[in-house]
Order: structure tokens, then C-alpha cells, then sequence
């Protein structure tokens, strides 16, 4: 990738990243062609080809942007729901699912469901490089988790030795989950009804009331 200078090359780039990752949540990454992406955009392949040597360095950008929004996104939510919670470590973990939930709803009218989700599904039995990428996402959700789940243990006796790390891993794939069935079914309100069960699960590892 080449060294951004200009506003206007930003722009472009930007554009190209933003219809590429509509594209590729839509359509998936193997029947997204360069030129319906260069059409999407409004750019000419020179431009396009300017940023990007192809459509696979392309794919790990929009990849890297997607996960940079993800985090601005929750963070955002997570301060304005912050009044929510006391100060337990776990309520902390239940903020995160608060943020996500409702990123999830605010993102419920784009078409192509989670980005990371769908690219992990179509990509892993064909693209190493793609397949360790999306792995790491996934498991920098989990982080988001762990932490906080670490700080939890401090003060609640986590059941049966359950490991933070896979406990974090868990609430991915619930989250995960719970995204496919809202689409499947068309009912958002899954969302919360998912959250609540997997917070009570959660209190119950923890003992806690």
C-alpha cells in the first residue's frame, strides 16, 4: 500500500474501503470482482490500483477497518451506557454485551450480516493468510472479554475452574450466533432475549446474584 499525502487520496481510499466491505459482507470476498468494487466506488481502476495491489491487500484493509470502526463503535456506546453499572467487574462485561447489543440493532438495516462472521465462514478452508487474520478478530473480541472477566474473578469464584479465555471465546460465539439467527429470522429483539440468557449464565458461573 502507498503512503497517503492528500485529503483527496484519503477520500478515495476510504470510498474504495467502504464499498468493498458491502461488497464483500454481501456477496462474499471470492464473487466480489475488482471492477464491480471500482463501479461501487467511483473511481478508476488507476486509482484503484494506486491503493491497492489487488483485491487481497485490499481485503485485509477492509478487514483492518472494519475491526478500527467495531472498537470506536462500542466505545462510544459503552460511555454513554457507563451510568448503567456499578462498579463490579462482571457488570463490566455485561456493559460490553450492552454495547454490542445495541451496535447490532444500529447496524440491523445493512445488508450482509457481521463482516468478520461471514468472511471467517466463506475464507477459512481457502486462505490461510485470511483465515489467521479473521482469527485474530475474533480473538481480539474475546480480549475485550477477558479483561474484564479477569477482574471478575478477583472478586467472584469462577465455577469449576473455567478458564477466562474460553469463557470469552463462549460469549463470541454466542454474540455470533445471535447475529445469523436475527437475520435468519428477522427479529432483532433476539438479540436482547440472547444477551439476557447469556448474562444470567454468565452470573451463575460467577455465583453471582
Amino acid at each position: 500500500m502507498r503512503t497517503l499525502k492528500q485529503p483527496r487520496a484519503i477520500e478515495t481510499r476510504d470510498r474504495i474501503l467502504h464499498e468493498a466491505a458491502q461488497l464483500f459482507a454481501l456477496k462474499g470476498f471470492h464473487d466480489t470482482k475488482v471492477g464491480e468494487i471500482i463501479k461501487a466506488a467511483e473511481v478508476t481502476s488507476g486509482a484503484f490500483f494506486h491503493h491497492f495491489h489487488g483485491k487481497e491487500e485490499l481485503g485485509f484493509a477492509v478487514i483492518d477497518r472494519h475491526m478500527e470502526q467495531r472498537r470506536q463503535a462500542l466505545d462510544r456506546i459503552e460511555k454513554r451506557l457507563t451510568t448503567s453499572y456499578d462498579n463490579d467487574p462482571l457488570e463490566g462485561v455485561f456493559l460490553r454485551l450492552d454495547a454490542v447489543g445495541a451496535m447490532i440493532v444500529q447496524r440491523r438495516n445493512r445488508k450482509g450480516g457481521c463482516l468478520i462472521g461471514n468472511l471467517s465462514t466463506t475464507l477459512s478452508d481457502t486462505h490461510p493468510a485470511f483465515r489467521k487474520r479473521l482469527g485474530e478478530c475474533l480473538d481480539e473480541m474475546a480480549s475485550e472479554f477477558q479483561v474484564r472477566l479477569d477482574e471478575a474473578v478477583a472478586k467472584h469464584n469462577l465455577s469449576n475452574n473455567q478458564d477466562t479465555w474460553e469463557v470469552a471465546r463462549y460469549i463470541v460465539s454466542v454474540i455470533e450466533g445471535a447475529i445469523m439467527l436475527t437475520r435468519t429470522h428477522r427479529d432483532i429483539n433476539l438479540i436482547a432475549r440472547q444477551m439476557q440468557y447469556l448474562k444470567e449464565d454468565l452470573k451463575r458461573s460467577f455465583h453471582a446474584t
